[in-house]
């Protein structure tokens, strides 16, 4: 991580990565002894503290006699929103209740081009959502994969 943001600070400074490391380089006491961290301080009015940022400088070693204060806290996430289309287990092209899928596509950029012939219906879904996944049954599934594989034979 270190050397990645001196690559993109020697990139944004139009410098080189060496540079960086002379100019950020600092030395900072911790309780194991001293590290290596890179550090900017910019400083502010005369009342007001400077800001710093420092990256490194935690030691990352293994405490085996640490104990833990906090209590494990119940997280309730809400479900994407594909996960719930996938658990409600309905063909979002024919209704089909039953071997639900999701058929994934590379990219949406295509689908608004001037000049085209006309999509099929799974393609206009899709559009008309701008999702990149649709919940289908199997066999809508096959249906889209043998159109889809035709329709590409045609294009070329």
């Amino acid at each position: 991580m270190e050397l990645s943001l001196a690559k993109t600070l020697a990139d944004k400074y139009r410098t080189s990565v060496n540079q960086v490391f002379r100019r950020y380089q600092r030395t900072v006491g911790t309780p194991h002894g001293t590290h290596k961290v890179l550090e900017v301080t910019v400083s502010q009015d005369r009342d007001r503290k400077p800001l710093v940022a420092r990256l490194g400088g935690i030691e990352l070693r293994w405490q085996k006699h640490t104990h833990l204060n906090n209590h494990p806290v119940e997280v309730f996430n809400s479900r994407s929103e594909v996960v719930q289309r996938l658990l409600a287990q309905v063909c979002e092209l024919c209704g089909a209740t039953e071997h639900c899928q999701v058929h994934h596509v590379r990219k949406l950029a295509d689908l608004h081009r001037p000049g085209r012939r006309e999509k099929p219906l799974w393609v206009r879904r899709r559009a008309a959502r701008h999702r990149k996944t649709l919940v289908v049954c199997h066999h809508c599934h096959e249906a889209i994969h043998r159109a889809w594989a035709s329709w590409r034979r045609v294009k070329k």
